[in-house]
C-alpha cells in the first residue's frame, strides 16, 4: 500500500474513483459465478466493505481517522456468512497527530486478477470437499 499523507480532494477523488471501480468488479464477479455457489446450497458474497472500525460508513468519511475500504469475497449459507478473504483499497489511520492515508498499489486489472484467483480457489476448495465428503 502507498502511503499518502496530503490528504486533499485530489486524494478524495481518486478514492472515490477506485472505490467505485471496485463496487463494479464486485457485481461483475458476483454475476459470473453466483451459480457456481448455488449448488452446494451456498451462496457467493463479493462486496466493496466501507467501514470505521467496524460500523458501516459512507465514502464521504475516507479522511476520517480509522475508515477502511476493502473488497471482501466470501460464502454464505442459510445460517452463516465466512469471509474467505480480502484485497484492502484504502486505509486511514491517526499517525504523529495527523490522518495519514494508505492506498492500495494495485490497478484494477490486477485486483480483478486476484479476485478471480480467489474465487477460483474457493471453487476448488469445494470441489476437492465434494469429492471427499
Amino acid at each position: 500500500m502507498k502511503q499518502i499523507v496530503d490528504l486533499q480532494d485530489k486524494t478524495r477523488d481518486k478514492i472515490a474513483t477506485i472505490e467505485e471501480e471496485c463496487e463494479k468488479l464486485a457485481k461483475k464477479l458476483y454475476n459470473q459465478y453466483k451459480q457456481d455457489f448455488e449448488t452446494v446450497d451456498e451462496h457467493l458474497v463479493v462486496d466493496l466493505i466501507r467501514s470505521i472500525k467496524g460500523k458501516s460508513a459512507a465514502n464521504k468519511d475516507v479522511f476520517t481517522v480509522d475508515y477502511e475500504s476493502f473488497l471482501e469475497v466470501g460464502v454464505e449459507t442459510e445460517d452463516d456468512y465466512f469471509p474467505n478473504a480480502y484485497i484492502p483499497i484504502w486505509k486511514c489511520k491517526q499517525e504523529m497527530f495527523q490522518p495519514v492515508g494508505y492506498l492500495t498499489k494495485l490497478d484494477i486489472d490486477s485486483i480483478e486478477q486476484k479476485m478471480r484467483d480467489m474465487i477460483e480457489e474457493m471453487l476448488a476448495e469445494r470441489k476437492e470437499g465434494e469429492k471427499n465428503g
